[in-house]
C-alpha cells in the first residue's frame, strides 16, 4: 500500500479528498493540517505523495513542501488549490511539484494525483 500526506487545513477539503477516492483504492491517507503535524507524519510513514492546499494559516503550501523537502522527504508533491494565480503555480513548479491541480476536488481530479502516486 502506498501512503498519501493531504496537508489542508480545511477538515472539509479533506474529507472531500476521501470521498472522492475510488472505492478500490490501495492507499493509506495521512491527513495534516499544518507544517508541524505534516513533518511529523511524513517522517513517520514516508508517503510517496503529498497534496498539499495552498492557502493555510501560518504556512502556505510551497512553504510546507519545502520544509519537508530540507528534512529529506522524498515525495512527489502537488499542490491543490482554489489560488491558481500564475505566481503560485511558477513558485510550484520551481520546487518540482508534479501538478497544480484547481480546488474543487472531483473523482477525476483524484484519478490524475493517483496516477501521481503510481508514477
Amino acid at each position: 500500500m502506498k501512503n498519501i500526506l493531504i496537508v489542508d487545513d480545511s477538515a472539509t477539503s479533506r474529507m472531500l479528498f476521501k470521498v472522492n477516492l475510488p472505492k478500490d483504492h490501495s492507499y493509506v491517507i495521512h491527513e495534516s493540517k499544518d507544517l508541524a503535524s505534516a513533518l511529523r507524519l511524513a517522517e513517520e510513514y514516508a508517503p510517496e505523495l503529498v497534496v498539499l492546499d495552498y492557502n493555510m494559516p501560518d504556512h502556505n503550501g510551497i512553504e510546507v513542501a519545502q520544509a519537508l523537502m530540507d528534512a529529506g522527504i522524498n515525495a512527489r508533491f502537488v499542490l491543490l488549490t482554489a489560488n491558481t494565480q500564475q505566481s503560485v503555480v511558477e513558485d510550484a513548479k520551481a520546487l518540482n511539484f508534479r501538478l497544480v491541480v484547481e480546488k474543487p476536488i472531483t473523482s477525476e481530479k483524484i484519478a490524475m494525483l493517483l496516477a501521481e502516486a503510481d508514477g
